[in-house]
């Protein structure tokens, strides 16, 4: 590793966010090297490893719950290109943003988001596919082709000899994602690996044609990335109150009623019956009327796990979700993380924070 770097640390675990080098992230579980995420490239030719520092930011939240790390690169090739980065990390979980921008009025063509590399020699692991109706069991043998297609997985569910695990779903907004498929002579490529020890999953989110008119845009991708360590968590609290919201949780009114239980509960609190989902109404995403706009909901659920704790444990409450066991994600690291309550994180010993 190369340059800065900006650090959340907790129970088992260290999330780094890099200025340098090949890799723009990484994840430490027991002092291993678990998992690495790779930089973007535009236009097939200009390369993050090349772009100009501009920003390297940690945040502590007061109560410890999470870490926000921040960082903006700006890459002087082509029209330039600015790429920020803003993960919010709490305990088990990581919430990735990744915006692409083309400075001086420029535009955003053909791009690859870096390469999400399983490292340590991983001894099992799983995908699902969009709109599969279960995981697949992946063969880690030397050289082998998992998974290609011109549509993003899921989820990637990946585990050492260890006991460690750690897992990759795309974010809510997996229209993004999918967008080359909405845009005239444009496509994109993604490709699930093993080779050298490693899992690979590369992710050409958009290849322009020559015909293609890329838009006057920036873009935007997010993703969730789930871990446990070899040693298991504290297990959450018996809950006082128990509760369900079914459906899209990405939508307003379960977003509104969530909040509103907790809001007027108090203790130990359980939400049963979580059930992650694929959902096609605009409206959640706030396009109402138009079509294309698939979401996912898994890191709503993280999301609101971590609100409802830091409000809940203001008065000594906690909340844990519970997946619903006839869910394909039930036996998920996410899930498992889910049920469990958020421990606070490490203080940085870096005042320059």
């Amino acid at each position: 590793m190369t340059g800065d770097c900006k650090t959340a640390s907790g129970e088992g675990f260290a999330f780094s966010l890099l200025s340098r080098g090949r890799f723009s992230a990484r994840l430490v579980l027991d002092g291993q090297e678990r998992l690495c995420l790779g930089r973007v490239t535009l236009e097939e030719k200009f390369s993050e490893t090349g772009a100009l520092e501009k920003k390297l930011r940690r945040h502590e939240a007061a109560d410890l719950l999470s870490v926000g790390l921040e960082s903006l690169h700006e890459l002087p090739f082509g029209c330039e290109y600015a790429i920020a980065r803003d993960l919010e990390i709490s305990d088990g979980f990581a919430d990735c943003s990744c915006d692409v921008k083309a400075l001086h009025f420029g535009r955003v063509g053909s791009l690859d988001l870096g390469p999400v590399i399983f490292r340590g020699g991983p001894c099992r692991a799983a995908f699902l596919t969009c709109g599969g109706k279960g995981f697949r069991e992946a063969e880690l043998g030397d050289g082998a082709e998992l998974y290609s297609g011109k549509l993003p997985l899921l989820m990637i569910s990946v585990f050492w000899a260890d006991g460690s695990g750690v897992e990759y779903a795309v974010g809510t907004d997996l229209w993004r994602h999918c967008a080359a498929q909405n845009i005239p002579d444009a496509g994109s490529e993604f490709t699930l690996s093993f080779r050298d020890g490693e899992l690979v999953y590369e992710r050409r989110v958009l290849i322009y044609g020559r015909e293609a008119v890329p838009e006057k845009r920036p873009w935007r991708f997010k993703d969730l990335i789930s871990w446990r360590s070899g040693g298991e968590c504290a297990a959450a609290p018996a809950g006082d109150v128990a509760f369900s919201v079914p459906g899209c949780q990405v939508s307003p009114a379960s977003r509104r009623e969530v909040r509103r239980r907790v809001r007027s509960g108090s203790g130990n609190m359980v939400m049963t019956g979580a059930s992650p989902c694929l959902c096609g109404d605009s409206s959640h995403v706030e396009r109402p009327g138009r079509e294309g706009f698939l979401h996912f909901d898994l890191a709503e659920y993280a999301s609101f796990r971590l609100w409802a704790n830091r409000h809940l444990m203001k008065s000594g409450g906690s909340l844990a979700v519970r997946c619903d066991e006839k869910s394909i994600f039930f036996n998920t690291v996410a899930a498992r993380n889910l049920a469990s309550v958020p421990r606070r994180l490490e203080r940085s010993g870096d005042e320059n924070v």
